[in-house]
């Protein structure tokens, strides 16, 4: 392709595996997308979206209420380290920033013309790149991303970007208009939806390896963000 591309998705419950020449963002702007990219599964939402890079093989399931901005865009555009490293670490912390302009481009269906791909592509290509404003907390993210039991203080989080604790918040703010606190609680919510919704494992035991003091808190937090209890929220992915 020789020019990025704007569009607006839904996806089924299942799809088979796709590649193409070119890299691709997927940036949830409504609900949850599980998604599996080169054999690594992964589930985005708001707080998190995905880098395809060219030739990568990868697949996608959501449930019927779910929207995703997908933006294509020719390789050429990025630099070969940005690329490369996009390419091994593809599971994205969205910052505000993104997030804002995903729900910008969404209100207006109608106009994602070259004009709206000219304004808002710069900005992908920025937070994403090696000095992106984001970028420094990625490093953390993506570990408690895959390690959401364990145990992250603020003092560990900070300790592992390099920062003080009263900076790590600044930097949090900044780059995700939450707090460290608030973006782990996203983690383990994301992750414990995930085992409701693939897997078979007890629902007290999702909440414990999801870093729950007990179930009864896994489930305030589901139904706080999802109106739904856990089991409620299994059923709903197994029909």
């Amino acid at each position: 392709m020789s020019a990025a591309a704007f569009n607006l998705r839904r996806y089924d419950r299942s799809s088979s595996v796709d590649r193409h020449a070119f890299a691709q963002w997927v940036v949830p702007v409504r609900g949850e997308l599980a998604f599996e990219l080169e054999g690594r599964g992964a589930r985005l939402d708001l707080w998190q979206g995905a880098f395809v890079a060219p030739a990568a093989g990868h697949a996608q399931a959501a449930l019927d209420d779910d929207r995703f901005l997908i933006v294509d865009c020719p390789a050429a555009l990025f630099d070969d380290d940005t690329l490369q490293r996009l390419h091994r670490h593809p599971v994205l912390a969205l910052p505000v920033q993104v997030r804002a302009m995903a729900q910008r481009v969404c209100a207006h269906p109608e106009r994602l013309d070259a004009d709206v791909v000219a304004r808002e592509l710069p900005l992908l290509l920025q937070a994403f790149s090696l000095a992106g404003s984001g970028t420094r907390l990625q490093a953390v993210c993506a570990q408690i991303e895959r390690h959401p039991g364990q145990a992250w203080p603020v003092e560990r989080i900070a300790a592992e970007v390099g920062v003080s604790g009263s900076r790590l918040h600044a930097l949090f703010r900044q780059a995700f208009g939450m707090s460290p606190l608030a973006w782990l609680s996203a983690c383990r919510l994301r992750w414990a939806r995930g085992r409701l919704a693939e897997g078979d494992m007890p629902i007290a035991s999702i909440a414990q390896h999801a870093g729950y003091s007990e179930q009864s808190a896994l489930t305030r937090a589901l139904r706080r963000e999802w109106g739904m209890t856990p089991a409620d929220y299994r059923r709903r992915h197994r029909q």
